[in-house]
């Protein structure tokens, strides 16, 4: 026998409002929970951009050098190999003698440069210069027999400036290529600042007076401004010139030919004592390698030369091939935020020329992101610059495949997974 439907009955079967819209709204939170977490179980992980590594410092040892006993101080400075420079003894400026002209030669060089094999301009001299003749030989300097009239190229000059280190020649000179010695002072003074010459000051252009300075670390700087200037570089080589009225002059630098020596120039003050400097080159390792020294402050002629010879031949062995970056070597990483982590290489060593302390830096070039998953392989590169110019190269690459996170980090990060779809 069947139940009768009654208006109760019915209403007792029909679930509550309340019930109904709470049934829904747990649906609805379960729909959206399961929605939510397949977005965060599927979001797309970024990218991940490298992070530098600092390179291990290659192995180098310090140059042995055999500074000067005796001398007040010295200096060296390699071509070509930029921070190889040193000084010793005083940091003070002392007389610089008739190494003076060297400098004089470089600025009136900077004003009026000479092209390849051109004897430069030419010069008529006057009564200045002879007047400029006879003040030399009262202050018994070397001198180029001048006269009213003569005409002369400016390389004349240089060359009889640096190699007799005639006093008058570059006087005239300097009064040529300014107007005035007083011209040339301002610009003397004008071109240490530019250099940053510090302890560098000239009161004449000849040396002879002692208030024209410098320093050992400021002469070898102003050595390697010689030795970068072809017309002067080849001028400090001469063994002789040949002056008018003279003939045949040889080179004041004793020690030209010797040790390697292959240009510089002397510098005797009564006031102060003996001052050279010397350029000397050496094929080593197949390479053609340039120092610059100098000495300042001793007594004999031979002391000088066999304190400079020393110097110059110590300075070889301070030449060496470094390996800058061995095989192997970590120079970036991808540090991902769930934690993963793969190292980027090199693939093959960096070698490069060196001279004691001073190593060739490389450059590493790794800015490539990587995404999760994608197989080891080439992100970047290193390489070191020669001293020739030659660059070496070798690529980075990764160790390994960057891992995805996982659900387990994930579920700990929704937040972050999901400002991933954002990304």
């Amino acid at each position: 026998m069947s139940a009768a439907v009654t208006a109760v009955t019915q209403r007792r079967s029909r679930p509550h409002p309340l019930v109904v819209l709470l049934r829904a709204l747990v649906v609805l939170a379960l729909v959206a929970a399961l929605l939510l977490g397949l977005a965060v179980a599927f979001a797309p992980a970024p990218s991940v951009a490298p992070r530098a590594v600092a390179a291990p410092q290659p192995e180098a040892a310090p140059v042995a050098v055999a500074w000067p006993e005796g001398a007040r101080s010295a200096g060296y400075a390699v071509a070509g190999f930029e921070g190889a420079i040193e000084s010793w003894g005083s940091e003070e400026a002392h007389p610089m003698a008739s190494v003076t002209k060297l400098a004089t030669v470089l600025i009136v060089l900077e004003a009026h440069p000479i092209e390849g094999d051109s004897r430069g301009a030419e010069i008529a001299l006057d009564a200045d210069d002879v007047r400029a003749q006879g003040r030399a030989i009262a202050d018994n300097a070397p001198i180029a027999p001048v006269y009213d009239g003569m005409v002369v190229t400016q390389r004349d000059l240089i060359e009889w400036s640096l190699v007799d280190s005639a006093g008058n020649a570059v006087w005239s000179l300097a009064n040529w290529a300014f107007g005035s010695i007083d011209g040339f002072l301002a610009a003397a003074d004008a071109w240490a600042d530019r250099h940053d010459l510090a302890h560098t000051s000239l009161a004449d252009p000849a040396g002879l007076s002692a208030q024209s300075v410098s320093s050992a670390a400021d002469l070898t700087r102003i050595g390697l401004m010689a030795v970068d200037d072809p017309v002067v570089l080849a001028t400090l080589q001469l063994e002789s010139v040949t002056i008018p009225g003279i003939g045949y002059a040889p080179n004041t630098n004793r020690i030209l030919g010797e040790g390697d020596v292959d240009g510089g120039k002397t510098g005797t003050l009564k006031v102060w004592g003996r001052n050279l400097l010397v350029t000397a080159e050496r094929l080593v390792d197949g390479e053609r390698r340039r120092v610059v020294a100098v000495v300042m402050g001793t007594i004999t002629a031979e002391e000088i030369d066999a304190q400079m010879l020393a110097l110059v031949e110590s300075l070889w062995t301070g030449f060496a091939r470094r390996e800058v970056l061995p095989e192997g070597t970590v120079v970036a990483e991808y540090v991902a935020p769930w934690g993963a982590r793969v190292e980027a290489r090199t693939q093959t060593a960096l070698e490069a020329d060196a001279f004691g302390e001073v190593v060739p830096s490389a450059t590493v070039a790794v800015d490539e992101a990587i995404e999760p998953g994608r197989p080891r392989g080439e992100v970047g590169s290193a390489s070191v610059t020669e001293l020739s110019g030659e660059t070496r190269t070798t690529s980075v690459r990764t160790t390994g495949m960057l891992a995805e996170p996982d659900l387990a980090w994930r579920a700990a990060h929704p937040l972050d997974a999901l400002a991933w779809y954002l990304d």
